[in-house]
């Protein structure tokens, strides 16, 4: 059922491209995701990532962790998060695009430089991004937002990885981002500012950025919801290694194996 958090969230979203939702998840939920992202980090995908430098404190990755993790099954296709996705891809049905889980270790530098999330994704119109904190969020090291920049221009995408690219290649069409934190006379930051358990969502298209110092480790999950008409469309710049995976021409759909509709997983569970 809509409740106000869902107004404020959806009209904010819409309005700035960035949006605070309090209180997504409970103690004992974060607490139940941290174990699954536990688990997942000690049993890796093929699509495992470390990000920091060798010999320096963890930062790493994962991605479609759903297809193999119960509990990240299950917050996929949580009611709230179905019901935020549906409401700002306008349709009743999302596509479960993707989650990602990142993992700071204490002592590791978890700087996420400004980059829009689009861009990294060979597809032809914006996604939803969820993202959640599953442990206390370090003093400034939220995430943070450009409010509009979902209505303004495409920048390349950046580089995260310090050792295996994230990135098919390097060329690209496109400009590099802007100094935003340099320029706060030409680019409303909104910055959230929440705590474990507090999402932030985000239209794809976002100039978005986090990150510094760990004291502590530092665990967050994003999930990515896709409206169902999407198609693969060509990209003039580097996007995700992940999708050399996928043998697709401009145009085809999202494999519905590999990116299912959430009622197709809300059918499995029920069946389990």
């Amino acid at each position: 059922m809509w409740n106000d958090h869902d107004t404020l969230a959806f009209e904010s979203l819409c309005a700035d491209g960035i949006a605070f939702y309090p209180g997504l998840l409970s103690e004992d939920r974060c607490g139940a995701l941290l174990e699954a992202v536990s688990w997942a980090r000690a049993n890796p995908s093929p699509s495992y990532r470390r990000l920091s430098p060798d010999g320096a404190p963890a930062l790493d990755s994962d991605l479609f962790r759903w297809r193999d993790v119960p509990e990240i099954r299950d917050f996929v296709t949580d009611d709230t998060m179905l019901r935020l996705a549906s409401a700002y891809l306008s349709t009743d049905d999302p596509i479960i695009l993707e989650d990602q889980w990142f993992w700071s270790e204490a002592g590791s530098s978890t700087d996420s430089p400004w980059h829009q999330d689009d861009p990294y994704h060979p597809l032809d119109r914006p996604f939803l991004t969820i993202w959640v904190p599953l442990t206390p969020v370090p003093a400034g090291l939220g995430l943070r937002g450009v409010a509009g920049s979902h209505e303004a221009t495409t920048f390349a995408p950046v580089e995260f990885s310090a050792g295996e690219s994230t990135l098919s290649t390097e060329a690209s069409s496109l400009g590099t981002v802007p100094d935003i934190d340099g320029r706060p006379d030409l680019y409303r930051v909104i910055d959230p500012a929440g705590g474990k358990g507090d999402a932030v969502l985000l239209d794809s298209r976002t100039l978005h950025a986090a990150g510094g110092f760990c004291a502590d480790d530092f665990v967050r999950l994003s999930i990515r919801y896709a409206d169902p008409a999407t198609v693969r469309r060509g990209r003039s710049w580097p996007t995700a290694t992940f999708w050399d995976a996928y043998d697709w021409a401009d145009g085809d759909s999202l494999p519905s194996v590999d990116f299912p509709r959430a009622s197709a997983l809300v059918a499995s569970k029920e069946r389990a």
